[in-house]
């Protein structure tokens, strides 16, 4: 056997090990894992907006805006009878400093975020907030989602985090 034949054998054997290791890879369960992927959305117009946000593993839950009122509205499927089993509720004007009265034209946007709760004591919150920021100030107020065996019911709260003032500075918000 010549030089050139033997380097383009053991190329070859090279070549057919690679291919046969990546094949047993894909077929051994652990070895190969498909990455997880994960979708939001958010989406508004002139008087709603709407978005959606991870709460559990194979549930999300669904958030509606409203401008006119200052109030979050939420619902979750239930997966086995495909009805909104867990809902939620929650006015945002106090807690974006606004005034009695003067929300007639306030604009909002609405998208949510991951965070995963380091130390939780009591209620349980899901591993998402919700930011909502006022878009005439650019005030915006981080909520945690109340999630696990003590939310049911259609009318939990949302749980106020912190805030801050992106005109200010970024001093936070009182």
């Amino acid at each position: 056997m010549n030089r050139s034949t033997l380097c383009a054998t053991i190329a070859a054997g090279v070549l057919l090990g690679a291919c046969v290791a990546g094949g047993v890879a894909a077929l051994v369960p652990g070895v190969w894992r498909p990455q997880p992927v994960l979708a939001v959305s958010s989406l508004s117009d002139d008087s709603f907006a709407v978005c959606t946000v991870p709460l559990d593993n194979g549930v999300e839950g669904f958030f509606l805006l409203d401008f006119q009122t200052g109030d979050i509205t939420g619902g979750v499927l239930n997966p086995a009878t495909q009805k909104f089993g867990v809902g939620y509720r929650h006015n945002v004007l106090k807690d974006l400093n606004f005034k009695a009265g003067k929300a007639k034209s306030a604009r909002f946007l609405l998208v949510s975020g991951a965070l995963v709760f380091a130390g939780q004591t009591g209620n349980t919150l899901a591993p998402s907030v919700l930011y909502v920021t006022d878009a005439s100030t650019g005030m915006t107020v981080a909520y945690g989602i109340p999630w696990g065996p003590g939310a049911g019911g259609l009318r939990n709260p949302l749980v106020a985090l912190d805030g801050i003032n992106a005109r200010g500075g970024g001093e936070k918000v009182p």
